[in-house]
């Protein structure tokens, strides 16, 4: 998770993802498959700039992890609506 929120806030140029926020990753067993959950006040321009930035993030992953499957990321939006939280 870290180094996904790191790149997002640090490297990335995209201005639809400035202000995405990570809240919690969950990575399969076998490495191959991560789901980021995120929240953005920015909404669907938010999800196509993380879309966008995908290949990106695997990258990063690949060189900070240094494990032999790069997970396929799969971004979930979270939002609050009168204090409760969904998925989307």
């Amino acid at each position: 998770m870290r180094i996904v929120a790191e790149t997002i806030r640090t490297e990335a140029r995209d201005p639809r993802i400035r202000n995405v926020t990570i809240l919690r990753v969950e990575v399969t067993d076998d490495l191959r498959i991560a789901k980021i959950f995120y929240s953005s006040v920015d909404g669907e321009e938010a999800e196509r700039g993380l879309e966008s930035a995908r290949g990106f993030l695997r990258g990063k992953i690949a060189k900070n992890l240094r494990i032999k499957f790069i997970p396929e990321i799969t971004f979930v939006r979270v939002e609050e609506e009168n204090g409760w939280f969904s998925q989307h």
